[in-house]
C-alpha cells in the first residue's frame, strides 16, 4: 500500500479507533474532547478572549475538515465501503465544531464537554432534516458535511443553552439543585 493510501487511512479512522468493534463514532467523539481541553487551556493559557478562541476552535475543525474529505474520499475507494463506520474523522471536525461558538468560560466546567458529546452523538445518530440529506454527496463530501451539520446544529444548542440557561451547563450544580428540589432556570 502506498505512503498515500496509509495516511488516508490513518487520519480518516482517527489513528485506529475507527477500527474500534462497536461505536467506533462515538469513540472518536470522546477523543476528540481532550483535544478541545487542550485547545481550551493552551487559549486560556495566552489570555485569548471569546473571539479570538472561537477562532483557534474554528481554525481546528476547518483543519480536520480539508484533509478529512480528501482522506474519507480515499478511504472509502480503499475499502469499497460507502461512508464505512471505520472513518470517523467527520466526528472530530463535528466535535469541535460543536464547541465553537461558546465562550472561553465554558470550558471551565466539565459538564460542557458532557453535553457537547452527547447533543453531538444524538444529532449525528439521528440525523434530522438537513443533515440526513446532506449523505448524498459524492466521496469525502458526504461523509464529512453531515458531521459538520450534526456540528453546526450541536453548536447552536450549546450556544442557546449557554445564554438562556446556564446553570444547565454545569451538571454538579445541576444535580445539586436538583436534589435539593428546586427548579434551575
Amino acid at each position: 500500500m502506498a505512503f498515500k493510501d496509509k495516511a488516508a487511512l490513518a487520519l480518516a479512522t482517527w489513528f485506529g479507533a475507527g477500527y474500534f468493534p462497536f461505536a467506533s463514532g462515538t469513540l472518536a467523539t470522546a477523543l476528540a474532547l481532550p483535544l478541545v481541553l487542550l485547545l481550551a487551556w493552551a487559549a486560556g493559557l495566552h489570555g485569548l478572549e471569546s473571539a479570538r478562541w472561537n477562532g483557534w476552535n474554528l481554525a481546528a475543525a476547518a483543519l480536520l475538515t480539508w484533509p478529512g474529505i480528501w482522506s474519507a474520499g480515499r478511504a472509502e475507494k480503499l475499502t469499497g465501503e460507502r461512508d464505512s463506520h471505520k472513518i470517523v474523522v467527520d466526528e472530530v471536525a463535528g466535535t469541535f465544531l460543536t464547541l465553537a461558538f461558546l465562550p472561553l468560560g465554558a470550558f471551565q466546567c466539565l459538564g460542557t464537554y458532557a453535553w457537547a458529546f452527547l447533543v453531538f452523538r444524538i444529532l449525528d445518530v439521528a440525523k434530522p432534516f438537513p443533515i440526513r440529506q446532506s449523505q448524498v454527496l459524492p466521496g469525502g463530501w458526504g461523509v464529512m458535511v453531515d458531521d459538520l451539520l450534526a456540528g453546526l446544529a450541536g453548536g447552536l444548542v450549546l450556544m442557546l443553552v449557554w445564554k438562556f440557561l446556564p446553570g444547565w451547563m454545569d451538571w454538579g450544580r445541576l444535580a445539586a439543585t436538583f436534589s435539593r428540589g428546586e427548579v434551575l432556570l
